[in-house]
């Protein structure tokens, strides 16, 4: 698979169990888990729920308070298409 670095996170909404639902600048729909990264380095803080659903996005791409951020190609290879 290549991954395209120029794709961006057009919409992305907190849901439950630390997933999220994303829109990408291909048209693409997806559910995106950060459940696998919630508990490594960086992304701790993310394990409280409160601060999981302060996601926004800067430049397309899903970020959090703290400088936490996952990179827009991780999400649009990695998410479930709905």
């Amino acid at each position: 698979m290549t991954i395209d670095y120029s794709i961006k996170v057009t919409r992305c909404e907190p849901m439950p169990g630390y997933k999220l639902k994303v829109t990408c600048s291909d048209g693409a729909t997806g559910i995106f888990d950060m459940s696998q990264y919630v508990d490594r380095g960086m992304f701790r803080p993310l394990k409280d729920p409160q601060t999981f659903d302060r996601v926004r996005l800067a430049f397309g791409v899903p970020s959090w308070p703290g400088d936490i951020d996952i990179a827009a190609e991780r999400v649009r290879s990695d998410m479930q298409i709905i």
